[in-house]
């Protein structure tokens, strides 16, 4: 059986993490299906469900949708996170729906309330709830223009209040009651507590003639939580995939940070990792400064009595233990030259060994930071950078411009990582007399060991970089290349 998208594990525990992170209710159970056109959550059983796969917004609306993301998958993950954290905001702010159609208009009009106070306390949910108001209304104009009658205006407006092109324009037989109608409605959506939003919602349907026990409309239930009236059946595969915790509820464990997703490998990441993992397994090890092993030996007056040195009038009777000595952290640093003269050849050995040496560090348990360089400074690993985020940077690499080094070895040098440092900088071209003094300077005020990697065989250069930087590893082609970095690396070990 094919697995969905979203059942892989890395999602599953994603979208728990998240879960987490917004409601802190751990006791709650998360599954992902596809069983529903959106979300619910039920206060009352504990579980809360999603659809990831909601659709994108159709053309030509989706020109409106500010900030949405080209890739399907991208804009599935970004609006599932979207209804996560809202269900996750209905645990702290709402109660329990009213049955009918006041139960929906309460149901709108709480919607805004309380993503206005999750925005409150999680400040990256603003942009976020703006753009699922913006997929929503796209998909409203769609259907239906922006028209509609007052009822059909209280769920319409709430998506397009801060949209710079679309306005709910009454055009049904109650439009003219609008005006009055809209003040309740926006008022209500900085009530302090949730029972004002009832007041509100049975508010506008006296006003507009509405009977309070009148059924519920299609019309708004799509863009509305799923009712929990009637629920059909989630199915099994599906359930086997939802999360859940041990926790009572809110506070019963401490909140964990913000969940990051990690990419997706691109195509020439996948290319790239075929052919350096074995390289990146055979370099892994070298990475970590040797371990001095244990010994025994003899002592005067410390460690375990020996009777049988004792009996042969050994000077030492005692023999000593010495526990292995751990090396303290290490973390690697990267500058890879990515300027014009490494078109070709030279950009691809630079690009391998770069992307082994994230390979290497990972296996290895070694931060690792890297920046291209040509005129400027491109980032390409900073401390934040997630694993495979960074492997597409590097397997991306494309050229442009000069060579200056001297700016991105400060950056690179500027973060504070633990341990001993070990700097590689792959390039194949000399720099500016200003530049190799630049690097000089820097070099000086540096205490880590810096390592030059030259993709050429220039005597003059080699020399250059010598003088400012030490010992280097040269060569020109990536054969020839790859067993000089490793035994270089070994003869640190020595």
């Amino acid at each position: 059986m094919t697995m969905h998208w979203w059942q892989q594990p890395r999602i599953q525990a994603w979208a728990w993490e998240l879960w987490r992170y917004y409601s802190w209710r751990p006791g709650y159970q998360l599954t992902l299906t596809t069983a529903f056109p959106t979300a619910y959550v039920d206060m009352k059983n504990q579980r809360v469900v999603c659809n990831p796969e909601y659709p994108m917004p159709p053309q030509p609306e989706a020109q409106e949708v500010r900030d949405l993301p080209r890739d399907t998958r991208a804009f599935q993950l970004r609006y599932l996170e979207s209804l996560i954290a809202h269900e996750a905001g209905h645990t702290h702010f709402s109660g329990a729906l009213p049955p009918g159609l006041l139960g929906q208009l309460v149901n709108s009009i709480e919607d805004e309330r309380m993503e206005r106070l999750m925005a409150r306390d999680f400040k990256e949910l603003g942009a976020l709830f703006g753009f699922a108001a913006d997929v929503d209304a796209a998909h409203a104009v769609h259907a239906s223009g922006q028209g509609g009658d007052v009822l059909y205006g209280c769920l319409f407006h709430r998506f397009t209040c801060r949209h710079p092109a679309w306005s709910f324009q009454p055009d049904g037989l109650d439009a003219v009651h609008w005006p009055e109608v809209r003040a309740v409605l926006e008022a209500a959506w900085n009530a302090p507590v949730y029972a004002d939003v009832i007041v509100a919602a049975q508010w506008i349907l006296n006003r507009l003639g509405v009977p309070k026990e009148a059924p519920k409309r299609g019309d708004l239930q799509r863009f509305l939580d799923v009712s929990l009236d009637g629920l059909p059946e989630i199915p099994e595969a599906e359930q086997e995939k939802g999360s859940g915790g041990d926790g009572a509820g809110v506070g019963s464990e401490k909140r964990p940070p913000l969940p990051v997703l990690d990419a997706l490998p691109s195509p020439a990441a996948v290319k790239l990792m075929t052919t350096t993992a074995g390289y990146a397994q055979e370099m892994a090890p070298l990475l970590h400064p040797p371990v001095q092993p244990g010994r025994v030996h003899a002592s005067r007056d410390r460690g375990r009595f020996r009777y049988d040195r004792y009996q042969r009038g050994a000077e030492r009777v005692f023999e000593q233990r010495v526990e292995p000595t751990r090396p303290g952290p290490m973390h690697i640093r990267v500058a890879v030259d990515i300027s014009g003269s490494m078109e070709g050849e030279r950009l691809e050995t630079a690009r391998f060994l770069t992307f082994a040496l994230r390979q290497a560090a990972q296996l290895a348990g070694v931060p690792m930071l890297a920046f291209g360089f040509d005129d400027e400074t491109h980032a390409l690993i900073e401390p934040e950078t997630l694993f495979q985020t960074g492997l597409n940077r590097i397997a991306a690499l494309t050229v442009c411009g000069g060579t200056t080094l001297a700016p991105t070895l400060k950056a690179l040098w500027q973060p504070g990582l633990a341990g001993h440092s070990l700097t590689f900088v792959i390039t194949d071209g000399s720099l500016s007399s200003q530049d190799y003094r630049a690097c000089q300077a820097l070099r000086a005020g540096h205490t880590g060991l810096v390592v030059p990697i030259l993709l050429v065989d220039a005597p003059s250069i080699l020399q250059a970089y010598q003088e400012a930087f030490g010992q280097c590893v040269s060569a020109a082609e990536l054969p020839s290349l790859l067993p000089k970095v490793l035994a270089f690396l070994r003869a640190l070990r020595a």
